[in-house]
């Protein structure tokens, strides 16, 4: 609550002349008095519908209202400004910032979808990754065994070849094929 007396009992404490707490109580008084109107209206079209159509009569006739000709009160200044030449710019202002602004929504829209199809071919595309991964594996798995094999192989191999080298075997060699050809011989002449 606005304590107005204790201001009246000792202006000079607060540095205010006689128009100033005139003018401040005129100020309150017309601010009760259009808070008053305002409850009182509300009370009434509490009633009815909660749409603009109750609170147009709040506008029409609030003393704001009236005393906006006048410029008396602090109010005044966004009455003035409903009611000021510029208003058809402001508005087209205000149409131009919704329309920027539908157009940005559509836009993250388009992006949310676009991420969302990415988010999907990542997810596919990771899966694919995944199943190449154990099909390498197994590739790896395999490629070791067959190693292994093949240095068997290759020792074994090598193990031939040493003993093909044996003077022993190239001996064992010749007395078997001069044995053939004397079988041959042999069968030959019966």
């Amino acid at each position: 609550m606005i304590k107005i007396p204790i201001v009246e009992k000792n202006p000079s404490k607060f540095k205010i002349d006689n128009k100033e707490l005139t003018s401040r109580r005129n100020f309150i008084e017309l601010t009760r008095e259009e808070v008053k109107h305002m409850k009182d209206k509300m009370n009434y079209s509490r009633g009815r519908d909660r749409d603009r159509t109750a609170r147009q009569p709040l506008l029409e006739s609030s003393p704001v209202r009236s005393a906006t000709t006048h410029g008396t009160t602090k109010y005044s200044k966004l009455e003035n400004e409903m009611d000021s030449p510029n208003r058809h710019f402001l508005d087209s202002t205000l149409s131009q910032q919704n329309q920027l602004l539908q157009a940005q929504d559509a836009q993250l829209d388009m992006i949310s979808h676009s991420l969302s199809s990415l988010k999907t071919v990542s997810r596919q595309i990771g899966s694919e990754l995944d199943e190449q991964a154990v099909m390498l594996d197994e590739f790896g798995s395999e490629l070791d065994n067959t190693d292994s094999k093949l240095d068997t192989t290759v020792k074994k191999v090598a193990k031939v070849l040493h003993l093909s080298s044996d003077r022993r075997q190239w001996v064992v060699i010749i007395i078997l094929t001069f044995l053939l050809i004397v079988v041959i011989l042999l069968f030959k002449l019966l």
